[in-house]
């Protein structure tokens, strides 16, 4: 059965350029330059943001430490989906994000992982939403991602390299992050319903990740090198103990 055109243009990844968007307030991202390059004055909210960048880069949590803190401040809890490296516990609880509201989830396959980067933003369980694709990921898949999105009023990032910036994607927002001396440009590739092309430059000197624990595939988890004795450690499941709704901070997890 045919559906009428203007509930066609109702859904939520169709977007009119005739239209004016309602200008949501976004989350603050810490960075007067880069809320001013934003159009909702911040991270969106209801979409997908991507950030692209190539190894060794490993920039991502620092950029996005300002808005995590905030979140966590605010009691929400963030998910972590298939990080290329583990987060360092004691050096997160330092920058003001606990722990025990951050959890990792560990998966095998690329339909696990976007299963969970899906349920995760539809049921609207976390403040922030990062996952890290391991494979190229297809436009019907970014679009599923993308009206899940919809259903979260927090961060929801994919953290790809800087090769996807080639192929065409719905999310709302693409950044392109890169290293500089005293931190990190970035450049806006595309943001719905504000301009692209804008060069911003932010530094960042937090140093949140344990580099010699590179993740991948589904590594054994070292609790020697992650936390020292009276630092706390960070939560992890597998993808096949995902049963949402998420654990809450104090459920135990099994460690990895």
């Amino acid at each position: 059965m045919k559906q009428p055109l203007s509930k066609l243009l109702n859904r939520a990844d169709i977007w009119r350029s005739s239209a004016p968007l309602q200008r949501q307030q976004g989350i603050a991202s810490g960075y007067a330059a880069l809320d001013q390059a934003l159009h909702q004055g911040g991270w969106p909210i209801q979409a997908i943001t991507e950030l692209l960048y190539d190894p060794p880069t490993n920039g991502a949590l620092q950029l996005l430490l300002p808005a995590l803190r905030r979140l966590c401040r605010d009691g929400r809890k963030l998910v972590l989906i298939d990080p290329p490296y583990l987060p360092y516990a004691p050096a997160l609880q330092a920058a003001g994000v606990a722990p025990q509201q951050l959890l990792l989830v560990r998966t095998s396959t690329i339909g696990d992982q976007l299963w969970a980067a899906e349920q995760t933003m539809r049921a609207n369980i976390a403040g922030g939403m990062l996952c890290w694709p391991v494979d190229n990921l297809e436009t019907g898949q970014l679009r599923k991602l993308q009206l899940a999105a919809h259903s979260s009023h927090g961060l929801s990032l994919l953290l790809r390299t800087t090769q996807a910036s080639r192929d065409t994607s719905p999310a709302a927002l693409r950044i392109v992050l890169t290293n500089t001396q005293r931190g990190y440009r970035l450049e806006i590739l595309k943001q719905r319903g504000g301009w692209a092309g804008q060069q911003v430059e932010i530094a960042c000197p937090e140093v949140l990740c344990e580099e010699q624990v590179p993740v991948t595939g589904l590594p054994v988890y070292q609790p020697a090198k992650i936390a020292a004795p009276d630092h706390p450690s960070l939560p992890v499941i597998e993808s096949a103990e995902l049963d949402f709704p998420l654990p809450t901070a104090g459920e135990q997890t099994r460690l990895h």
